[in-house]
């Protein structure tokens, strides 16, 4: 593989996702857990820029606001680290991250982060690694990475990693359509949410019954706010009191439906064009303080 060296910086978008749909079927044997779900990339995004230098081996990543992201352990490094084994280019890479979305908020930044830098180094080289490799190593570096590989509405199986584009009349209708997005000011620990899912068999869902469900939205069966579901959302209710009370304000207040995406904190809800954004960030503020944030973004 042939580098291009006239390629010396690239700059790549790096979006952020919302589950739309999250039904968890199991525990595996390798400890984590069977998903089926519907992902979908939304405008919010950050930035990630990677520049070539002439040291060989030279590996090293800046996030200007966020210190915790400084360093080699961040998975943007450490995507870099495998691509180079795949490709066996060795070419020194700095990365800095200019950082919009916000962390510990279940909209994949890290993961997105990690596939815009697989991006990026393609772009410094003749040919490139080809989707198929991608989507294997992009695997190894989290469960979903390669979503962020696919379009901008994707069906997720596996623990994540098993992905395809899905399209139908109902997501072009929704591409472009706003949607606001809310977090509280504390993120929420993945593994402790799963782990609390697992106590019960109960808790999981039927895979063949979230396929379905998935199908019948997709051919318009099913409007899209009633869709809208993530079984790890009543694990986050009952060690939070904080997010029903105020989820039952929105819907009632505003007719629409909010939802939390992965395993949280972030949660958001579908314009439906009847809502004013000052007054939603307003009624988010009383409940959860003005260190909540409060954003507007819309499908890709």
């Amino acid at each position: 593989m042939k580098t291009l060296d006239a390629v010396r910086k690239v700059c790549m978008p790096s979006w952020a996702k919302l589950n739309l749909f999250l039904a968890v079927t199991g525990k595996r044997q390798d400890g984590f857990h069977e998903i089926v779900s519907v992902m979908a990339k939304i405008e919010l995004h950050d930035l990630v820029s990677l520049e070539k230098t002439d040291n060989e081996g030279e590996l090293s990543c800046f996030c200007p606001v966020a210190e915790n992201l400084n360093g080699e352990q961040n998975l943007a490094a450490k995507a870099v680290r495998v691509w180079r084994k795949q490709t066996s280019l060795d070419f020194g890479i700095r990365i800095e991250i200019s950082k919009r979305i916000p962390q510990e908020a279940g909209l994949g930044g890290g993961s997105s982060n990690a596939v815009a830098a697989l991006l990026g180094l393609n772009r410094f080289v003749v040919g490139g690694l080809d989707d198929e490799t991608l989507i294997r190593i992009s695997a190894e570096l989290g469960s979903d990475c390669p979503s962020f590989l696919m379009d901008s509405f994707s069906l997720a199986l596996g623990r994540g990693e098993v992905v395809q584009t899905i399209e139908s009349s109902v997501t072009q209708r929704l591409k472009h359509r706003e949607i606001f997005l809310f977090k509280p000011p504390i993120g929420l620990s993945t593994r402790e949410i799963y782990e609390s899912l697992a106590q019960n068999e109960a808790n999981y869902d039927s895979k063949k019954e979230a396929k379905l469900r998935i199908d019948s939205w997709l051919k318009g069966e099913v409007p899209t706010e009633a869709f809208l579901s993530n079984t790890l959302e009543n694990q986050v209710f009952l060690k939070h009191s904080y997010f029903g009370p105020l989820f039952d304000r929105i819907a009632g207040e505003f007719g629409v439906v909010p939802i939390m995406t992965g395993s949280g904190s972030c949660c958001f809800c579908l314009d439906n064009g009847q809502v004013s954004f000052e007054d939603f960030k307003s009624r988010i503020w009383d409940a959860w303080g003005e260190d909540s944030i409060v954003l507007k973004s819309r499908f890709r």
